[in-house]
């Protein structure tokens, strides 16, 4: 049979300090160069465990990052859509062809969304009210 080799003595390391000296403290300049903190960067980290929505990633697309805020304001928005609408009626009637076809279609597409947007402004006052 074979012989186990018994555990020799675990106590390996430093585990109390038998001399201590004034000088073992002074290790560190008291005034001088002091480096930087580390500052861990969060937006590394949110970008892994806070991904974006594909709702978020398709709004990302369709609005520019550089567009003017004022833009986004509802009233803003209809008066531009109403402005290039009729921009757009009076070129069809200017020009002849394709292009007036195109021009013509254009200004019924912003027709539409003016129609649409009139109607989810009336819908939200209904809602609203209660």
């Amino acid at each position: 049979m074979a012989t186990i080799p018994r555990v020799q003595n675990l106590n390996v390391g430093v585990t109390d300090i038998h001399r201590w000296r004034h000088q073992d403290e002074m290790h560190l300049p008291e005034t001088g160069f002091r480096p930087t903190p580390f500052l861990p960067k969060p937006e590394a980290l949110d970008a892994i465990l806070r991904r974006e929505t594909l709702d978020e990633r398709l709004a990302r697309h369709v609005v520019p990052k550089d567009i003017d805020a004022d833009l986004l304001v509802p009233s803003t928005m209809t008066s531009t859509r109403t402005a290039l609408r009729d921009r757009m009626r009076r070129a069809s009637a200017s020009v002849t062809g394709r292009d007036a076809a195109i021009l013509a279609e254009a200004a019924e597409m912003l027709s539409e969304e003016l129609a649409m947007d009139s109607e989810i402004q009336e819908a939200l006052a209904v809602l609203l009210r209660g």
